[in-house]
């Protein structure tokens, strides 16, 4: 019998996963960064939700992913329980109550409860859970809900590390000698078990049956055949050494860009041209279809492909809804109506 292992980690990416804690609420942080609801599965209680239609992705306001639900969870309210400091029991539950709970569910809304607590028992009049609680209380409250199980599809393309030689195949010919003769290899295999070794084209047994390994070096216990090349030693991958790519500085291009509120400069004009003229008040960023923009640094100005810029909510083209002398911006639909939004997304240079 032959065993055949393909590889320590058969795939590129890997998969990170959060369990949390429903309520009655429809958005909930992510751990992990996520631009696409298709790039998660996510299961309530065991039921795998359709993303794009159960579920969405998106980001606070201060940029963490979060996923949006369609609709609220189911949640259960149950008073009058009662938590002991440092025990996963809690008590207080009448039978009724219990039969409708369920392994898994989570546990939300008191105090003395941890956050992404889940039940782990179910009793008659009491319950276990996967936390101890933090403090004692007595008819109290809590919210039995929907546990939400999220995997993160492949966050991270990983690859062999260059610099680490046993997470790298190689394979190095000698010739034979017709004596039991030892070579030197080019790498110090960690075991045996980490090459194979083949004498004219048939496999050597080690651990002393036809070979021996002492460091970096194969002794053979019986005289080989005399030849060119007719020694092969194949080193194997015995180290699941992968890192994590990294990418050059200034090596990404505006193309290549999710950006997220950078440098955004907001504008919300209140009054029209004809009052502004009329009363003197005046915005030294704004000049009807005029904007002054920012500077990319001291001697680099921003470009019409630079910049994103949004007209109440609609991304305006370059060149065609816009365009940019020197730091002087110029809207070429007109005068934007009272009460609009103009937002400017500056986007990071290269080079």
């Amino acid at each position: 019998m032959s065993e055949g292992y393909i590889g320590l980690g058969p795939t590129y990416g890997f998969f990170n996963k959060q369990n949390i804690a429903g309520s009655t609420a429809t958005t909930y942080n992510l751990d992990f960064d996520c631009v696409s609801a298709n790039g998660l599965i996510v299961s309530l209680d065991g039921i795998v939700q359709e993303p794009g239609y159960a579920y969405s992705v998106g980001r606070s306001a201060t940029g963490v992913a979060q996923i949006v639900f369609a609709e609220a969870l189911p949640v259960t309210n149950i008073t009058g329980l009662t938590t002991t400091a440092g025990s996963a029991t809690v008590s207080g539950f009448t039978t009724a109550q219990t039969a409708n709970l369920v392994v898994g569910q989570s546990i939300t809304g008191n105090t003395n409860i941890p956050a992404d607590t889940f039940i782990a028992t179910v009793g008659s009049t009491s319950i276990t859970m996967t936390n101890n609680a933090t403090a004692s209380g007595s008819g109290a409250a809590a919210n039995f809900g929907s546990r939400i199980y999220i995997v993160f599809m492949g966050n991270v393309l990983q690859t062999a590390s260059s610099s680490t030689v046993n997470t790298q195949p190689l394979i190095e010919m000698f010739n034979g000698d017709g004596t039991a003769q030892s070579v030197s290899l080019g790498r110090t295999p960690p075991t045996a078990g980490s090459i194979a070794v083949f004498l004219d084209g048939v496999f050597q047994r080690g651990g002393g049956n036809a070979f021996s390994l002492s460091g970096g070096a194969i002794t053979f216990t019986g005289a080989t055949t005399s030849g060119t090349n007719n020694i092969v030693v194949m080193h194997l991958a015995t180290e699941d050494n992968r890192v994590t790519n990294t990418t050059q500085d200034a090596a990404v291009t505006n193309a290549k860009l999710n950006l997220d509120y950078s440098n955004a400069s907001y504008r919300a004009p209140t009054v029209d041209a004809a009052t502004q003229a009329g009363s003197g008040w005046s915005d030294p960023q704004q000049s009807d279809t005029t904007w002054e923009l920012n500077k990319a640094n001291a001697s680099t100005n921003y470009g019409v492909n630079d910049i994103l810029v949004y007209l109440n909510g609609v991304c305006l083209i370059p060149t065609t809804d816009y365009t940019i002398s020197g730091r002087i911006m110029t809207l070429t639909g007109g005068v934007p109506p009272v009460g609009s939004n103009l937002v400017v997304r500056y986007l990071p240079l290269v080079g």
